[in-house]
């Protein structure tokens, strides 16, 4: 009887907990499509790159300008990327821990100074939005994710006011 009672407890018990998991999504069990993921992994990457560059920026030129422009691009990607480092951990999307520089072309820009700095340093962030703006409206477009959808969305008015300041600074201070 107390074996029977025992068995009784324990198909109850695992009764019980296959309902409670059924009913419940775990962010652990959720499965991301793999563009998505992608999409994640490479934005977050680039965004690494914007902020190391944007930091270069900030030390390197001595207009002030260009300087305030790569204090915004710091902060705003610095904000994007917190905002992708928690949807990609809730999503079990692993993150770079840093940005490949070397594979980007991006390291020329440590040997430059003064206005061939500027120059250098406008242009890649011309051509680094635009390739962004395109990564985000396509996720804004095609992400089968709706979270992942949402935050491309939210955040392409950001990047076409970089696009747009970097142009401006582009026209300015060395075409």
């Amino acid at each position: 009887m107390k074996i029977t009672k025992f068995s009784s407890v324990i198909s109850a018990l695992v009764g019980a907990y296959c309902a409670f998991s059924a009913g419940n999504s775990f962010a652990e069990n959720e499965v991301i499509d793999s563009a998505d993921k992608s999409f994640l992994q490479s934005a977050y990457e680039d965004g690494l790159a914007e902020i190391h560059m944007a930091g270069l920026g900030v030390k390197k030129t001595a207009n002030e300008e260009v300087k305030a422009f790569a204090m915004k691009l710091e902060a705003d990607h610095g904000q994007a990327n917190g905002e992708m480092m928690t949807l990609a951990s809730n999503k079990n999307v692993a993150l770079a821990k840093k940005p490949d520089l070397m594979d980007t072309g991006k390291e020329k820009l440590l040997d430059l100074r003064g206005t061939s700095f500027d120059k250098t340093f406008l242009d890649g962030m011309v051509q680094d939005h635009k390739k962004a703006i395109a990564a985000f409206e396509k996720a804004a477009n095609e992400a089968k994710d709706p979270d992942v959808k949402a935050f491309a969305a939210k955040t392409l008015p950001t990047l076409r006011a970089h696009l747009s300041m970097a142009e401006d600074l582009q026209q300015k201070f060395g075409k």
